[in-house]
């Protein structure tokens, strides 16, 4: 992509990266739990965005703050869960062990 693109996507970019579940391999190709789970690439029609979903990958359009914003409701859906579930596991895991003493 065009630095000019990355440039009107930026405050978008500055959010995933934020995320603590999504890593950032390459410039604006993000990875959910090792996988490739969206990028960002330029049309002729502007910037679109490929992303993993439930059904798919899908390509949204990403040119407006609109769309910017359709599109991380999309998602936050997918990352607000797996935090949860992460969460979850996290209190459900062994409880630390006390130190025995020793007699």
């Amino acid at each position: 992509m065009k630095s000019a693109t990355f440039d009107g996507l930026e405050p978008l970019l500055d959010l995933l990266r934020d995320h603590p579940a999504l890593n950032e391999t390459r410039p604006a190709e993000f990875h959910l739990k090792g996988r490739n789970f969206l990028h960002f690439h330029e049309q002729p029609e502007g910037p679109v965005v490929d992303v993993r979903l439930a059904m798919g990958r899908v390509r949204m359009r990403v040119t407006s703050p609109a769309q910017q914003a359709e599109f991380v409701e999309r998602i936050g859906d997918i990352l607000d869960s797996l935090e949860a579930h992460t969460r979850d596991r996290k209190r459900r895991g062994r409880t630390p062990r006390l130190p025995i003493a020793r007699l």
